[in-house]
C-alpha cells in the first residue's frame, strides 16, 4: 500500500525541477548542463587519445531525458560502470562503457588494431581492469573540464561495477525524487571502426544540486610566479628519471606449449611499425625497430 503523502511529495519534487518543459524554471539548468555536453565532447577526444595512441573521432550527441528504469531495461550488451561524484552533490555521475569499447582500448594501448567487433566475453581480464583505472582517469578529468563551462568543480571516480545482466536503479545506488535522468551518448571511432562506447547518465536531482555552484562566478586570476622559482623547478623536474619500455609482441600460449619451451625455440614475432613507446603506464610515442651501430635501436615515428 502507498503512502499518499509521500507519493504527493514525489509528484511535488519533479514538477517544481521539470526539465522537459521548454522556459520552465529550471530551463536555464538544462541550457547551463548543453554547454558542459559541448566542451565534454572535445575533451574526451583529447583525453581517451592519450590512452590509445593513436586518431580517433567523439560524436557526442545532446542529452536526451528518460526515465531511469527505462534505461536500464533497454541495455543490451555488457559493460562497466563508472561512478562519479561532482562537487558536493550526493548524486553520482554514471558512465556506461560498452564492453567492446574497453577491449578496443586495451587493443590499441599496447599498439593493436581494432576490428570493431572483437570483444572479451565473462570476468574482466587483467589488462581490462587497468583499463578501467586509466579510463576513469581520462573520463574524470574530461568530466571536471566539461564542468569547468559553467561552474568550477571537481569530480572524484568513486569506483566501477561490471554489469553482466542489466542494472538496476538499486545497483547504480541512485535513489531519486525525480526519475528522470539525462543520458548523453558518445560515439567513438578507434582504428576507423565507430561504437557506442559511452553513456553519461546525470540525474535531474543531481544537476538541481549542483544549481548554486553555476551561479558563482568562476576565478580565472593566476597568480604569477617567482622566475627564479620556477626556472629551479623546471631544473629539478628535468632530472628526475623515467621507465621508458617498448613493447614488440605480447604472444599468448596455453600450458602445454608454456610447458614444451626449450632453450633455442623460437616464438615467431609480427613485423609492425606501430610499436608503443611506453614511459611510466602512458603510451608516449609510436615507432618501429630497427639496426644501428650493430644494435637495435626504436624509430619513433609520432608523438601522442
Amino acid at each position: 500500500m502507498s503512502n499518499p503523502s509521500s507519493a504527493t511529495m514525489s509528484q511535488r519534487a519533479a514538477a517544481e525541477h521539470s526539465l522537459l518543459k521548454k522556459g520552465g524554471p529550471d530551463d536555464m539548468l538544462l541550457d547551463g548542463y548543453r554547454k558542459v555536453e559541448k566542451r565534454l565532447a572535445g575533451r574526451l577526444k583529447v583525453n581517451l587519445a592519450n590512452i590509445t595512441g593513436g586518431d580517433l573521432s567523439v560524436e557526442m550527441a545532446s542529452c536526451d531525458s528518460v526515465p531511469l528504469s527505462d534505461w536500464c531495461a533497454a541495455q543490451e550488451d555488457e559493460a562497466i560502470y563508472l561512478q562519479f561524484h561532482a562537487g558536493v552533490s550526493v548524486q553520482a555521475i554514471w558512465v556506461r562503457v560498452s564492453r567492446l569499447f574497453l577491449t578496443g582500448c586495451v587493443d590499441c594501448f599496447f599498439g593493436g588494431q581494432f576490428d570493431g567487433k572483437s570483444c572479451a566475453k565473462g570476468n574482466l581480464t587483467r589488462s581490462e581492469i587497468g583499463m578501467i583505472d586509466r579510463l576513469a582517469k581520462a573520463l574524470g578529468n574530461s568530466l571536471s573540464e566539461g564542468w569547468s563551462a559553467v561552474c568550477e568543480t571537481n569530480v572524484r571516480y568513486a569506483g566501477h561495477i561490471h554489469g553482466i545482466d542489466n542494472p538496476g536503479a538499486d545497483d547504480l545506488d541512485l535513489n531519486l525524487d525525480d526519475p528522470n535522468v539525462l543520458v548523453s551518448t558518445a560515439r567513438v571511432a578507434l582504428s576507423g571502426h565507430a561504437v557506442k562506447a559511452l553513456e553519461i547518465v546525470q540525474s535531474i536531482d543531481g544537476l538541481v544540486a549542483m544549481e548554486p555552484q553555476m551561479h558563482r562566478p568562476v576565478n580565472r586570476e593566476t597568480n604569477a610566479g617567482d622566475p627564479a622559482w620556477q626556472q629551479a623547478l623546471k631544473e629539478s623536474v628535468e632530472q628526475v628519471y623515467m621507465p621508458v619500455r617498448s613493447v614488440l609482441a605480447r604472444p599468448t600460449m596455453d600450458l602445454s606449449q608454456l610447458s614444451r619451451l626449450a632453450v633455442g625455440d623460437i616464438l615467431p614475432v609480427s613485423p609492425t611499425d606501430n610499436i608503443p613507446l611506453i614511459v611510466g603506464d602512458r603510451v608516449f610515442a609510436h615507432g618501429s625497430i630497427g639496426e644501428q651501430n650493430g644494435g637495435v635501436a626504436f624509430k619513433i615515428k609520432h608523438f601522442l
